[in-house]
């Protein structure tokens, strides 16, 4: 074979290879996170971070190393603390113990470590947080283009992937965080579910219910898909028993350590409950609008959380009607639970109701859509999302 063939054949695979949905999947993950990372390390080097909040845990867990420290912030000290000291163990600085978190993600962090065969501290512990988060979004985002890519070709696909990507909170994905650990979990979910691999799925949703209590969303969204294809009551019965062992795995777990089924919810009591999340906001939205829009800038946080509900809101007539049942009863609890119950910290609570990203895809891959529509919404979301990172690697209230 001579230099010529040979180079043909090369750039033939390497051609084949750029037209692979996933590599071009990962490319654009690659290239938002390139971003991100980018722009956390040069604000790091040239501004200081923020002063701690009354209520925040110590978050300086890297500061040798600038690249990763803005992204071991806020909850991931909670996380840090658990994996370290356990639930309710001395030393847990964590409200409660800890228990306001679900346990998989500390887990994991605690996992990940032990398996180098280094002592755990505070910074590895961090560190494999963030290495937790990136490793899941790398298999999230290739796996949610394939499941798309099945009924909607690879156009509306990309397009998908990148509004995922460009989300405004989308910078969770890469923090110590376990939102990208959900996101993975439900992608997975229903990518076996629509192979009506029935029992793996439940499996895949049982791990989701040790996550996130948002896992919950994904026993009831797996049994109406399964239902309505069909699935035998074997099949039916096995949604119902495994998908949900997580979570109650958890509440065993403090029934039986700390006597309190509930210490979950009791934990998160400290943050506050429905007032303090959403009634306070509202009459701050209806009665001094103005403050709301130029006065403390975490209101404005707020003020895009819930133009991002309204969003997510108007989409799911859409999401019934063009997407599968499983995909849009999930998509629907989790916006309208989240939307309910809080206005704080709603913008990454949304990340993870993948209906969104397929219908506006769908609409912005229509003609007439495709062109100016669709690069204006990618680069305004792309915009925020950068200012956004930024704020939360120097301990902006942005969470």
């Amino acid at each position: 074979m001579t230099e010529g063939q040979d180079a043909a054949d090369s750039g033939g695979r390497i051609a084949r290879l750029l037209h692979s949905l996933t590599v071009q999947s990962l490319l654009i993950l690659l290239a938002t996170r390139l971003l991100l990372f980018g722009a956390n390390w040069f604000t790091l080097g040239i501004l200081p971070r923020l002063p701690l909040y009354p209520a925040q845990l110590p978050d300086t867990f890297l500061p040798g190393t600038r690249w990763l420290d803005g992204w071991a912030r806020w909850d991931t000290s909670h996380y840090v603390t658990i994996a370290l000291h356990g639930y309710g163990g001395e030393g847990n600085l964590s409200h409660d113990g800890g228990l306001g978190f679900f346990p998989l993600f500390p887990l994991l962090m605690r996992g990940l470590v032990t398996l180098t065969g280094l002592e755990p501290t505070e910074g590895r512990l961090a560190a494999a947080a963030i290495a937790i988060a990136c490793l899941c979004i790398t298999v999230a985002v290739p796996a949610f283009a394939q499941l798309v890519h099945r009924r909607f070709g690879p156009d509306v696909a990309r397009t998908a992937v990148i509004l995922l990507c460009v989300s405004p909170f989308s910078y969770f994905f890469s923090a110590g965080y376990s939102e990208s650990l959900f996101l993975m979990l439900i992608v997975l979910a229903f990518t076996f579910a629509d192979r009506r691999w029935w029992i793996a799925a439940a499996l895949i949703a049982a791990l989701a219910t040790s996550s996130r209590l948002a896992g919950l969303a994904l026993p009831p969204a797996l049994l109406l898909l399964a239902w309505r294809r069909g699935a035998s009551i074997r099949d039916l019965i096995g949604i119902s028993l495994i998908s949900p062992i997580g979570a109650a795995a958890f509440v065993g777990y403090t029934s039986w350590r700390f006597d309190d089924p509930l210490a979950y919810f009791h934990a998160q009591q400290h943050w506050g409950g429905w007032r303090e999340h959403v009634g306070d906001y509202l009459t701050l939205f209806t009665q001094h609008p103005r403050e709301a829009l130029l006065g403390d800038p975490r209101n404005q946080i707020i003020v895009l959380n819930v133009a991002l509900l309204v969003l997510w809101l108007a989409s799911l007539p859409w999401v019934w009607r063009l997407l599968d049942p499983g995909i849009a009863l999930f998509t629907t609890l989790i916006v309208v639970a989240h939307g309910i119950m809080t206005w704080v910290s709603l913008g990454r609570y949304l990340l993870p109701a993948i209906g969104f990203y397929i219908v506006a895809a769908l609409l912005l891959t229509r003609p007439g859509w495709r062109e100016w529509p669709r690069d204006i919404t990618i680069a305004g979301s792309t915009v925020v999302l950068t200012m956004l990172t930024i704020l939360f690697a120097h301990g902006f209230w942005t969470i």
